[in-house]
């Protein structure tokens, strides 16, 4: 398993039953190995606000508010882009037995139902630790522009030209042997 470049531990022994607040920010090691992390030129800003409280009595809530600026490559030109990212989730978290499927049930027998507007499962908190940072993260590859264009710009495919020929014109149509033949009969 790797290390992650952004970890931020909290233990449920450490949020007291009113909950705590917890401010960040990434430092310029942290934000390096993330934009190595997501294949970016660089991350020059990652800070925000975590709340934890806590969940069922064995588990706890995330409410986090991040901001990010970032530096993208333009999918047109290649040139710098900047991308502002501002980002609100939840997490609740669980004990990692209540989070999988009944241990009881057959393999076969498991029936997996979605439905969009509900809210997502709990994640696993592992050793009664969750690790903030990694779920921010997370959150921030989620955001990402995956198609960064610089302003203005749009990408125009190139028109085939006259020397290269039409692929119609160029390649016979492999059923014409069978049109000849049917008006033959």
């Amino acid at each position: 398993m790797r290390e992650p470049e952004f970890s931020l531990i909290v233990a449920m022994g450490d949020v007291p039953p009113a909950g705590k607040e917890l401010h960040f920010e990434a430092d310029q090691t942290t934000r390096t190995r993330l934009a190595r992390r997501y294949g970016i030129p660089e991350i020059t800003r990652l800070a925000g606000t975590a709340r934890i409280r806590p969940y069922r009595k064995e588990g706890l809530t995330l409410d986090c508010h991040f901001e990010a600026e970032l530096v993208q490559n333009c999918v047109v030109t290649l040139d710098p882009v900047t991308q502002h990212i501002d980002e609100e989730f939840r997490q609740r978290y669980l004990p990692e037995p209540m989070t999988g499927p009944e241990p009881d049930a057959p393999e076969n027998d498991r029936e997996i139902t979605i439905d969009v507007d509900a809210e997502d499962s709990p994640e696993p908190m592992k050793a009664g630790k969750i690790d903030i940072g990694e779920t921010v993260a997370e959150q921030l590859a989620l955001a990402i522009d995956p198609y960064p264009r610089k302003p203005g710009v749009s990408f125009d495919p190139p028109s085939p030209s006259k020397e290269a020929g039409d692929a119609s014109e160029s390649r016979p149509n492999p059923f014409a042997v069978l049109e000849k033949l049917k008006k033959n009969s």
